[in-house]
């Protein structure tokens, strides 16, 4: 496995349905594939090389370890070798500017092209209550997070990558000491939370924190679901999803600060 910055080279060995996946692949990904260097398939070997995302801090610090969970790498934000970089129209990611203005982090706004925050957040040069570890659940990068069922299939889907993906989110949740976790994405946290959810956005709107123990692990670790990235269906949305996020970081702060007492 190569690793350059935060991207990272995986493999999957695709065997009899190559050339169907890679077909589908090239129709739907067809400018991420062959010389731009992020996806790459073998004939030869029936495999499919590809770059895919995680930022773990090269230091560690006092501060609680955060995971931020998404679904999977945009093609376009691993060319620019940092998570929810500007889109191929050049406009910024709205996640930067939410988070910043709850108080998960601050960063000198001079400092926010793509290769600057993968730095300042890998060295963890940001003010914040937190050390920050930017995750994806599944390596596969595309545009949108089904396109990986589409392209694999189903049976390849559920026999290689759901299963690699569940043993590499527990394993991350372990090595890296994770004491809580935040996703923006209802399937991701149906996925990995004891309790899922529905019709969320209703509950978000209303003032309530969504939240349940990550399961299959024997920490207690929350999972936290918040508004999508992408969402902005309520003439009050900036303020609903500013205090939402406010809400989700007192809660993680008291859980982090009582764990603490009850282990002294």
């Amino acid at each position: 496995m190569k690793t350059k910055g935060i991207n990272i080279e995986k493999t999957y060995i695709i065997g009899k349905n190559y050339d169907s996946v890679k077909e589908r692949a090239c129709n739907m990904l067809n400018q991420y594939v062959g010389n731009s260097g992020i996806i790459h398939f073998h004939d030869s070997d029936k495999k499919v090389t590809f770059l895919t995302e995680r930022l773990v801090p090269c230091k560690s610090s006092e501060r609680p370890n955060i995971m931020l969970l998404f679904s999977n790498p945009h093609p376009h934000s691993i060319q620019q070798g940092m998570f929810l970089s500007p889109n191929t129209k050049n406009l910024e990611n709205p996640f930067w500017s939410f988070m910043e203005k709850a108080g998960w982090f601050s960063i000198p706004e001079s400092n926010s092209t793509p290769a600057n925050r993968r730095d300042i957040f890998l060295n963890i040069r940001y003010q914040s209550p937190f050390t920050l570890f930017f995750c994806c659940y599944y390596d596969f990068p595309t545009d949108f997070p089904d396109d990986i069922l589409k392209i694999f299939g189903k049976s390849f889907f559920e026999e290689v990558i759901s299963i690699e993906s569940k043993k590499e989110f527990i394993n991350s949740i372990k090595k890296y000491n994770i004491e809580s976790i935040i996703t923006f994405n209802k399937g991701i946290y149906n996925l990995v939370a004891e309790n899922k959810v529905n019709k969320f956005i209703d509950n978000l709107n209303k003032g309530e924190i969504v939240q349940s123990p990550v399961k299959d692990i024997d920490k207690q670790i929350p999972i936290f679901l918040s508004y999508p990235t992408g969402w902005h269906y309520h003439r009050n949305i900036k303020t609903l999803r500013n205090e939402n996020l406010k809400k989700i970081m007192d809660e993680i702060c008291r859980t982090v600060q009582y764990s603490k007492e009850q282990n002294t």
